[in-house]
Parts: C-alpha cells; structure tokens; sequence
C-alpha cells in the first residue's frame, strides 16, 4: 500500500546508528502509547459520538426513515424516541469506543520498534554524519531534548487538531463541484463490462484466470442496475 524503499547504500548504512541515536531522541519508547492517551482517546470519542450520537442518524437506522427528514425534528423529541427505541445506545457507543481504542492501542504500540527503525533509516539518508552530530548535540541540551521528546506529540496536539475541523466544511462546500468533475472524468472512460457481456473466448479465460467455472460465474453474476432494482434495495 506505502510502496517499498530503496535498500540503504553503504555509506547511508554506516550512519544508521548516529541516525538511531537522534530518533531515540525524537521519537524514543512509550511514544505512541502516550499519543493514543492524549489524542487518540478523545478523538474516537468525538468520532464515535458523531457516529452513533446523532439521534437523527441513529432514529434513521431502526425507523427507516430519512435522516434529513427526522433532523428537522426537536432535537428533545428526537432524543426521547431514540430512548424509547435504543435506551442502550451511549452505552454501548461507549463500549465500541473503548474496544476500538484498545484495538488501535495494541495494533500502534505493537508496530512502533519498526516504525522508530524506518526513522533511523530515513535519517540515515537525509543528514550526513556530520549534520547527525549537529543535532544529536543540540537534542542533549535542556531545550534541545524538551523539543526532541514534543516533536510527534505537538503534531497531534489538540490546538493543531482542533484547526483540523475547518477541512470539514472546506470539503462540503466543494463536494458538488468534486462529484460533477469525477462524473465527468469518469465518463470519458468506457464502464466495466459483466461476465454475459464477454466473447466465448473471453469467458472461457476469466473462467481460468479465476479457476471456477463459467457456470459459477454465470450464477454470481450481478443484476444490471436499473430503477426497479433501485427502488427494491
């Protein structure tokens, strides 16, 4: 998915330990863990109340009826007739956020040796032997060191987060624009074509490409959209 790197060359891999030592510095053990805790914590809480905690949205899923129509009711009444359908539901929001938390926690914590490595090599690449001692140095005064152990964390600190819901906004008032263009893009290019759409010959090499047969792919073949099909889902 991230694509692979080049394999350091000899003079980058002598240099990877000076690079170690300033990651160290940078991003030393317990990293990730105190980041979960300070932003990611109060972050799935957000997402998982925005998620479940919209009455509207929640009122939607165990009526069926439209969303939109139901936010135009009295956010009390909408809170009520999701108590009467759902009384368990910030409960159990609040379960799935601290099992979605403690999965992250577990899954980042896990791979931050490696991600620290990756560091060490990049560093290795990007600053010369020299440039490694400049910073090591300064990462070994009082303010040096204080910075080195901030870095990540001031990234994810909740005053650069918190500006981060002005992209919300930003990306709804061009979301019309941004599906007219992908329709556009999209159309110049011809659609995919379904299994009774092929030649003989084609089916016949799909068939093992796959390694079923033509008859299975006959019978999983998808219904065409169509209005009625539409309507019915």
């Amino acid at each position: 998915m991230f694509g692979s790197a080049e394999p350091l060359s000899a003079e980058e891999g002598a240099r990877l330990g000076a690079a170690m030592q300033v990651v160290t510095k940078l991003f030393p053990e317990g990293t990730y863990a105190k980041m979960m805790e300070e932003t990611m914590s109060p972050m799935l809480d957000g997402m998982m109340g925005g998620l479940g905690g919209s009455p509207a949205i929640a009122l939607s899923g165990l009526t069926g009826l439209d969303p939109f129509t139901l936010s135009e009711v009295d956010d009390e009444k909408l809170s009520a007739a999701l108590a009467l359908l759902d009384p368990a539901a910030s409960e159990r929001n609040a379960a799935l956020g601290e099992a979605m938390f403690g999965l992250i926690s577990e899954v980042v914590i896990e791979i931050e040796p490696s991600y620290r490595a990756g560091l060490a090599r990049a560093y290795a690449v990007r600053f010369t032997e020299a440039e490694l001692a400049d910073l090591a140095a300064y990462f070994s005064t009082p303010v040096g060191e204080k910075y080195a152990a901030e870095s990540f964390l001031i990234f994810a600190d909740p005053q650069v987060m918190a500006s981060m819901n002005e992209v919300m906004p930003a990306m709804m008032q061009r979301m019309p624009a941004m599906m007219e263009m992908m329709t556009t893009a999209g159309a110049e290019f011809p659609e995919g074509r379904s299994f009774s759409q092929l030649e003989a010959a084609e089916r016949a090499q799909l068939a093992q490409l796959l390694g079923v047969s033509e008859d299975e792919l006959a019978a999983s073949e998808p219904a065409p959209a169509t209005a009625e099909n539409l309507q019915l889902q």
